[in-house]
């Protein structure tokens, strides 16, 4: 069975991120709204977990929508964030 792999974009502020979830609901894309692990971060604050094949409509969505996202990062099988941008 296939692994889909899963990436996750940070945010600066939280109402970025539920705008974001907002929107790809909107479009049909999957979101997951999660908690920042506090390896990436030690404030409090939000994410979303995508899907690779998402992740190219969810860029032009961010840009379209003037969606500001901190960073985006791949999580690999071991769960562990590598940055992507």
């Amino acid at each position: 069975m296939e692994t889909k792999i899963k990436y996750l974009i940070t945010f600066k502020i939280n109402s970025m991120a539920f705008k974001f979830e907002n929107y790809c609901r909107k479009n049909d894309i999957f979101t997951k709204m999660v908690p920042v692990p506090t390896k990436l971060s030690k404030s409090c604050g939000y994410a979303c977990q995508i899907y690779k094949n998402e992740l190219s409509k969810v860029k032009k969505l961010c840009n379209d929508k003037k969606i500001r996202y901190g960073e985006i990062y791949k999580i690999e099988k071991n769960n562990e964030p590598e940055k992507i941008t």
